[in-house]
């Protein structure tokens, strides 16, 4: 299986770059936590950046042998998710096995995660909201562009229920499932 962190967002709204950000009382920066929860699960990590944080990703996780950094690549770059998933399928000649993870999870739990894992077709929803950035799915990069070229369709929720035909996966809500989209978020008790 192939762990895909998406670390490429420009974090407007949290005012930081999440991915390189040390959550207060966590033990280290939202990257490596997540580089070393998809480790388990995972022979390759594939991380993707963008072009400000990329340096800095490269210094906290890219010694790790079998993670490695990647950019949003032209034509299909800087459209979210969908333009990490291209990106990173374009390094892989057949269907592969994905286990995604948004770098702004740092409380999500290696638990919840290997469920995940077990869990082919499928990403995980609470009561308040679906989490499609933490999912399992099969894909190709013939599979994946075809859709974007043929639907204009750049949402995640999209691409994931409708061309992966995943399942949500019922966990109740937590913290464990709290991303950062706001610097507050940072400071909840665990």
């Amino acid at each position: 299986m192939i762990g895909l962190v998406y670390a490429g967002g420009k974090s407007t709204r949290f005012g930081k770059d999440k991915a390189t950000y040390h959550v207060p009382g966590l033990p280290a920066t939202n990257i490596e936590l997540a580089v070393e929860k998809l480790t388990p699960f995972c022979q390759q990590i594939v991380v993707c950046a963008n072009e400000i944080n990329r340096a800095h990703i490269l210094e906290l996780v890219g010694q790790e042998p079998a993670v490695q950094i990647i950019c949003d690549i032209p034509p299909y770059d800087h459209h979210g998710p969908l333009s990490a998933i291209i990106a990173c399928t374009g390094h892989f000649s057949t269907l592969q096995d994905y286990l995604t993870l948004a770098v702004d999870y740092p409380y999500l739990t290696k638990d919840s995660l290997a469920v995940l894992a077990r869990t082919s077709n499928s990403y995980i929803a609470t009561s308040q909201h679906n989490h499609y950035s933490l999912a399992h799915f099969s894909v190709s990069n013939e599979q994946v562009t075809t859709w974007v070229d043929n639907n204009d369709d750049w949402r995640l929720r999209s691409f994931i229920t409708n061309k992966c035909v995943c399942h949500p996966l019922k966990y109740r809500s937590s913290n464990e499932f709290s991303n950062l989209n706001y610097r507050e978020v940072d400071l909840n008790e665990k």
